[in-house]
């Protein structure tokens, strides 16, 4: 069960909603339409990104109907093709329209929840009312697409539930009121709860639902522009947060979720909230989604024992002074590191390890750390020191240290595009028939003027703090998605799915008390790993499972490196 902060309820809901009719309305059905062998169809020419389920969402339709009329596209479409769409279709999961007399005999009620339309309602305040999207309510009432009257009964809802039709997210009375001030004790290290059959799970994302309401999404539609990303990626988050919830419910253990739009700009806010009786009696906190938030949230739920969970930030200086905080996004130099002991493990004896100095100021602090952090990991392996990362300056050094006969990974930690273009291009052009491998950072394989070409014949190597190759292990949580959202979800849908699956199995089986052993807990979920360090016992724990890929052959691998 979800519930929300009444002083954000009703306008979380809106946002919520009025992001699903967004990506409802961003996609229209086609002008282009044609008749082929005395049948008509729309000409509709799949877009980027798009879904063959979500096009059969825009044409209220079935995807086997589309599959009908094009056999190529049971392979999978790609964008620019163009698939036929019947032009007379009857909706998919449509049902007989409603008339608009009020003792209709069509009514079926013991079936169908109703609604009598009165002055002034909109279809948009109607699906508000009833949790609804645009599209499920037009689904339920085919004849709204010509608009609403007063008096005419709309079906909201089948009666498969208590309370509002198909409600997803409800709403509940907040009685915190901020009188009751706690004084913030400066203590060393804080004890977790107690176990027990029900939690309360605090989620914090910046929903920034003041701004979200002013946006027109037909407006958005016309110019192309998309929905913004922040707003977008916490919907995306709670969605697979919620996911793995659902998967996770027992007679045993339930879980309440309580949702805060938290922004860090809003200061006095978030203090409001940190001070409220709900707030003290939150098991578990996921976010806020940046160190500012983070930092004041985490003294307050220090002061009460509540476990928190930043979900994003790279930064560890979060963890500083509270044994119950742990982050599950590892920092850059954590990733830096995987790669060094993936250098070291998979490839001693036989390799040569460069480092590339590019001469750029604000890159020498890698440099740096991963010449230390490498030889001292010979040191403590009982590496001989020969096998140590040499530093080379630029291409030129690279080539010239180049060594027969041994596998020649060059490290490069650089987000200049100019530099990282050139430098990869000459390399794989240099290469040939040499054995030879380039490590660096992940966004370089979505550089656009990189040629994957290059990138292949240079065995591109990285380390990634997600599983970017195993979607298809969530793919019942992917349909789930396209059903409700009519799109593909985002990375993020998938970490609050693994972020939530992790915390609260654990929970379940140990109660609060595993928050404080987290390193004795490694798991590798779909997307994320978690593999968690903690320094002392005065600091929080932060998670170093990162994963390594690799180039080989045209494809994208995964190291088998753990």
């Amino acid at each position: 069960m979800i519930r929300f902060k009444r002083t954000y309820a009703i306008s979380t809901l809106t946002f919520v909603f009025m992001f699903l009719s967004f990506l409802t309305s961003a996609q229209e059905k086609s002008t282009d339409i044609r008749t082929i062998n005395n049948k008509k169809y729309y000409i509709h020419k799949v877009e980027k990104g798009q879904s063959l389920y979500a096009i059969s969402k825009i044409y209220g339709t079935d995807v086997n109907v589309i599959l009908a009329d094009n056999d190529e596209a049971i392979d999978g479409i790609k964008p620019g093709q163009e698939l036929k769409i019947p032009f007379d279709l009857k909706p998919a999961n449509s049902v007989k329209p409603i008339t608009n007399n009020t003792n209709s005999t069509n009514l079926d009620t013991n079936r169908y929840v109703y609604h009598k339309v009165v002055k002034k309602e909109t279809v948009y305040s109607i699906c508000k009312q009833y949790e609804l999207t645009s599209a499920q309510l037009e689904a339920f009432n085919p004849s709204i697409t010509s608009g609403i009257k007063p008096d005419q009964m709309l079906i909201v809802g089948e009666k498969k539930n208590s309370g509002k039709a198909n409600a997803q997210i409800k709403a509940i009375t907040f009685n915190g009121n901020g009188n009751n001030t706690p004084v913030l004790q400066d203590s060393t290290i804080s004890k977790p709860k107690d176990k027990k059959e029900k939690y309360n799970i605090g989620l914090m994302l910046p929903f920034k639902i003041n701004e979200s309401e002013l946006l027109d999404p037909g407006v958005l539609t016309q110019s192309k522009a998309n929905f913004p990303q922040l707003q977008s990626y916490s919907v995306d988050f709670l969605l697979g947060f919620q996911k793995a919830l659902d998967s996770l419910k027992s007679a045993d253990c339930k879980v309440e979720t309580f949702i805060y739009d938290v922004d860090d700009k809003d200061s006095a806010k978030i203090e409001n909230l940190c001070k409220s009786n709900e707030f003290k009696s939150l098991d578990l906190i996921v976010g806020p989604v940046y160190p500012s938030g983070f930092k004041t949230v985490s003294a307050y739920a220090k002061q009460y024992s509540i476990p928190l969970v930043s979900p994003f930030t790279q930064q560890n200086k979060i963890l500083f002074k509270n044994n119950l905080a742990s982050k599950t996004n590892p920092s850059q130099f954590t990733l830096m590191e995987a790669l060094a002991d993936y250098c070291i493990d998979s490839c001693k004896g036989n390799s040569a390890v460069f480092i590339v100095n590019n001469g750029m100021l604000k890159e020498q602090q890698y440099v740096k750390a991963f010449k230390n952090y490498y030889n001292e990991r010979l040191k403590q392996l009982n590496i001989s020191l020969k096998d140590s990362v040499v530093e080379v300056k630029g291409l030129a050094g690279a080539k010239a240290k180049y060594v027969e006969g041994k596998k020649n990974i060059y490290v490069l930690f650089s987000n200049n595009q100019v530099y990282l273009a050139d430098f990869v291009t000459q390399l794989a052009v240099w290469s040939d028939k040499k054995d030879v491998v380039l490590a660096g950072w992940q966004n370089v394989t979505q550089t656009d003027n990189i040629d994957q070409e290059y990138l292949n014949r240079v065995n591109y190597t990285f380390p990634s703090q997600s599983n970017i190759i195993n979607l298809k292990a969530y793919s019942s949580a992917i349909l789930s998605y396209q059903t409700e959202m009519s799109s593909d979800p985002s990375d993020y849908y998938f970490m609050g799915f693994d972020i939530a699956q992790y915390y609260l199995t654990h929970l379940k089986q140990h109660g609060p008390s595993f928050i404080s052993e987290l390193d004795k807990y490694p798991f590798d979920g779909n997307f994320l790993r978690f593999k968690f360090f903690h320094p002392d016992a005065t600091t929080g724990f932060e998670n170093r499972g990162a994963y390594i890929f690799r180039y080989s052959n045209y494809q994208l691998y995964r190291s088998q490196w753990k």
